[in-house]
């Protein structure tokens, strides 16, 4: 079967299209929509994204240096003839449209096209009962034309290719130019909501039964449909850094960053502590349990120490094959032990332990492979590759895989976290220690490894991020603090929940592009907060 080209949707620069008149457009051939605006035009028809509700908005996203449209896909497909079904067992939905099918999950980057497994650049997310997705990627994959208007922040749909030059002269973008206009009350600001901003910074002196701390709190609204939260690492990459600033503003207008991971930074390999998720993609993470935070796209926060691994399976229909890695995008390796490894990894690793190499192409087995010390996995640009040590594949549970098979990767917790911490709809995880707030009273647990005087007793520069009673998320930060002084700082705050994140050298912090506190290295990973419409 021929793969069609696969391209999302790229805000950031002019897409070179095909050519077609704009009076060649029939009828049925052109939806036009706004970002941040209810409306849509389907050809000469002015209605609403979705009918019944008009909080419901097309919005972008960053990832990967660019940006992408996410929207309730239902009323463009149906324009064009086609369908959008809900799939209960995985809360996701099935598009149809000129004889293929895409399926998608919110929180994962793994989407079905035609019945093979595709990873696209930013996952579908649940947003107030709705689901959204990649508009580009739905659309191209099911036939259709998607080209966009930077001017006025107009994506168009189409049945064929229209000029690029011609966008504004079509009807349909000219009819919701107009409308957007005219149903703009004037006493409102388009990017600010009635009451302010979702997201407010405060700096403040608070009187605390172990002294004073002064310290900027960012305080951001997770019920609002516009605000999503994400971790970053600097160019997708591990062993990766970047000066603060630099992070600030390739982060494609983040209105607060904070830094997130403790990481090697007197390491030769830089990499992070503790798990990272990024746009619902894992890049780096190992079996042990370390103080982790989970946030779905609709702003739900997880709290625990999950113990998470990585499941490969067969998804074709034919007889069920399963291999789990224990360890994602870690160079460590052992007999008994597994690893993914991710061209986050970069594009090859060392053999420091003798097994097998797994690998998968656009997800489907291509190779598997003994391997000796001092040989190298290589790892495909399309896919991963997953190492397992002598020790594993002697096991008789362990089968040898088949080449040729439809598989996904997806991970999952060897163990029930004992706080409920889930990966149902996470699309951002990050790590820190020690816990600060447990269900709204002082923690004094300290994650091995966590146990020294500069994560307890040294006061010294500090950052924090916890969850409100009424689910809103702090970000913080502190000049000198120490750890009890967190704890009970995060606890005034109204914190139910809270962990510190990497300090002294590291602590960083920007607001709406202040930079409130500035690092004294170069980091890798931050969490970021934007406001998309």
């Amino acid at each position: 079967m021929r793969r069609r080209k696969l391209i999302p949707l790229l805000l950031t620069f002019s897409l070179l299209l095909g050519i077609l008149p704009a009076g060649a457009q029939a009828a049925g051939s052109v939806v036009a929509l706004k970002l941040g605006s209810p409306l849509c035009v389907i050809d000469t028809q002015v209605t609403q994204v979705d009918e019944s509700n008009d909080q419901v908005v097309p919005y972008a996203v960053q990832a990967n240096g660019g940006g992408y449209t996410l929207l309730p896909i239902r009323r463009v497909l149906e324009a064009f003839g086609g369908t959008v079904e809900w799939v209960p067992a995985t809360n996701g939905v099935l598009c149809t449209l000129n004889g293929h099918q895409v399926e998608l999950t919110p929180g994962s980057a793994q989407a079905q096209v035609d019945g093979q497994t595709v990873t696209m650049d930013v996952p579908a997310e649940a947003k107030n009962d709705r689901t959204f997705v990649p508009v580009r990627f739905v659309s191209e994959n099911l036939g259709l034309s998607v080209s966009y208007e930077p001017q006025n922040q107009i994506v168009v749909v189409s049945a064929a290719a229209v000029d690029q030059n011609a966008l504004l002269s079509l009807e349909s973008v000219q009819l919701l130019v107009e409308e957007a206009a005219t149903s703009q009350p004037e006493e409102e600001t388009p990017q600010q909501p009635q009451g302010g901003s979702p997201v407010q910074h405060t700096s403040a002196s608070y009187s605390l039964p172990s002294g004073t701390v002064s310290a900027n709190v960012i305080t951001v609204d997770m019920s609002d449909p516009r605000v999503s939260v994400r971790s970053a690492i600097v160019g997708g990459k591990l062993n990766a850094t970047a000066p603060f600033a630099d992070i600030v503003a390739s982060s494609g207008g983040a209105v607060a960053v904070i830094n997130g991971n403790f990481f090697e930074s007197y390491e030769a390999i830089q990499d992070p502590i503790g798990p990272v998720m990024v746009n619902g993609s894992f890049i780096y993470g190992n079996s042990g349990s370390l103080t982790s935070v989970g946030i779905t796209s609709d702003g739900k926060m997880y709290y625990g120490r999950p113990s998470i691994f990585y499941r490969v399976k067969t998804t074709d229909g034919g007889t069920a094959q399963e291999w789990s890695g224990y360890n994602f995008n870690v160079f460590e390796q052992a007999a008994d032990a597994s690893v993914i490894y991710t061209p986050a990894r970069g594009t090859t690793v060392p053999v420091t332990c003798a097994g097998a190499v797994l690998t998968v192409s656009n997800g489907v087995t291509t190779g598997y492979q003994q391997v000796a010390v001092g040989d190298t996995i290589t790892i495909p640009a399309d896919g991963f590759a997953l190492w397992m040590g002598t020790g594993f594949t002697s096991t008789h549970y362990f089968s040898v895989p088949e080449m040729g098979r439809a598989v996904t990767l997806e991970p999952y917790l060897r163990v029930a976290d004992e706080e409920g911490f889930s990966l149902e709809g996470v699309t951002t995880i990050l790590s820190g220690a020690p816990r600060l707030v447990k269900d709204g009273a002082i923690e004094t647990y300290l994650d091995p490894g966590f146990t020294e005087a500069r994560f307890t007793t040294s006061v010294t520069p500090r950052t924090a991020i916890g969850t409100t009673a009424d689910g809103k998320l702090l970000m913080v930060q502190t000049s000198a603090a120490s750890i009890q002084q967190m704890r009970e700082l995060m606890l005034q705050l109204g914190c139910q929940d809270a962990v510190n994140l990497d300090g002294g050298a590291s602590t960083g912090m920007d607001y709406n592009g202040q930079t409130l506190a500035t690092p004294g290295r170069q980091l890798t990973t931050t969490l970021q907060v934007f406001v998309n419409g």
